[in-house]
């Protein structure tokens, strides 16, 4: 049967209309998928009985199956999730009070390598469909407690977005019925042909950027991708990218102990971005001994003097703080753990450069 999740409203209505003789009674189902996020027909009580069992018998509505759910104590939930071909992926809801910030994957691993990243040590995998994408969003939107009242989403969770553009534009079609473009923030490697897809959508969402280097050959190292668009390519290509309404792009800088975390580390990237209306999130390195062996998140006092220093250059900076870790809330770390069970051994990621202090 037809899969009626991930299809954008016009898609929707002429896959509908065979079955619907009243165009009214098409739009009422979009609206009962796109924002009711219904997972039955029988929850469309607004429709004839005979209607709804006869769209029942035509086509479906399938979400991700939840193999594992797992809750932090901060109210974080990790879930992992089952897809049609036994291939699993993560998201992850972070609720917080009248807010909730929901993490989404776009493939079922990740090609880019990024040495510091779980999913980057499991491998690549295949790129989600736009039906697997939202329907983590309709999962995970599902349970969240009655106070969350707005909902943000980042595809920060397995995969580079940006390699897989056509699936992700549709689904952004879709969450666009629920979610607006300014709540919805899209993260890259520094996919330099995807940001300039990105920027081309008519309503763009947000953009942030894995930066983790200052400098061209230690990004290398802990990200592989920029060999093949290096740093001063890619900063051309972001100071092009369209940001109205006071929009900033977020950079993205994991710190590692003893590599990236010193201070004159911090004044190099001040310099760097100067010009480009900007955002630091600074995130201390999520530790994985099996997956991440010798790599450290540094002590919190150097946290604490990164972010200081980079506001002391004028930038805007916001230094995360790390939720759900008791449930391997990371990305990557669910399913690393999920395949660790039958895993007989792991291999080692390559030593990294000391930072200069």
């Amino acid at each position: 049967m037809t899969n009626l999740v991930g299809r954008p409203r016009a898609e929707l209505e002429r896959l509908l209309a065979p079955e619907v003789d009243r165009p009214f009674r098409t739009r009422q189902v979009a609206s009962w998928l796109l924002e009711r996020h219904a997972v039955s027909f029988a929850e469309m009580t607004n429709l004839p009985k005979v209607l709804r069992a006869a769209l029942a018998r035509r086509f479906a509505i399938a979400d991700p199956e939840v193999l594992r759910r797992t809750a932090a104590g901060d109210g974080t939930v990790k879930y992992l999730l089952a897809l049609e071909d036994g291939a699993t992926v993560e998201a992850v809801s972070m609720p917080e009070g009248a807010r909730a910030t929901l993490c989404l994957s776009s493939q079922t691993g990740c090609a880019v390598g990024c040495t510091f990243c779980v999913t980057g040590a499991l491998g690549p995998g295949r790129n989600l469909t736009a039906a697997e994408m939202v329907g983590q969003y309709r999962l995970m939107v599902r349970e969240l407690p009655p106070s969350v009242e707005r909902v943000n989403l980042v595809f920060m969770g397995m995969g580079e977005p940006l390699l897989n553009t056509q699936a992700l534009g549709t689904a952004l079609e879709v969450l666009y019925e629920s979610v607006s473009p300014k709540r919805i923030t899209v993260s890259t490697s520094g996919i330099i042909p995807g940001i300039r897809w990105l920027g081309g959508l008519p309503r763009p969402p947000k953009l942030a950027v894995s930066l983790n280097a200052p400098d061209q050959r230690r990004r290398e190292r802990v990200m592989p991708i920029s060999r093949r668009y290096p740093l001063p390519d890619l900063l051309r290509e972001l100071r092009r990218f369209p940001l109205d309404g006071g929009r900033r792009i977020t950079f993205e800088y994991v710190l590692i102990r003893d590599f990236n975390d010193a201070e004159e580390d911090a004044a190099a990237v001040a310099r760097l971005l100067r010009g480009i209306p900007s955002k630091v999130n600074v995130i201390p390195l999520n530790e994985d001994p099996v997956h991440l062996p010798g790599l450290h998140r540094p002590p919190g006092e150097v946290v604490d003097r990164f972010g200081e220093r980079l506001r002391r250059a004028g930038l805007v900076v916001t230094v995360r703080v790390s939720r759900g870790s008791e449930v391997a809330a990371a990305c990557g770390q669910l399913k690393g753990a999920h395949q660790a069970r039958s895993a007989t051994s792991e291999s080692c990621l390559p030593a990294l450069s000391p930072s200069r202090r």
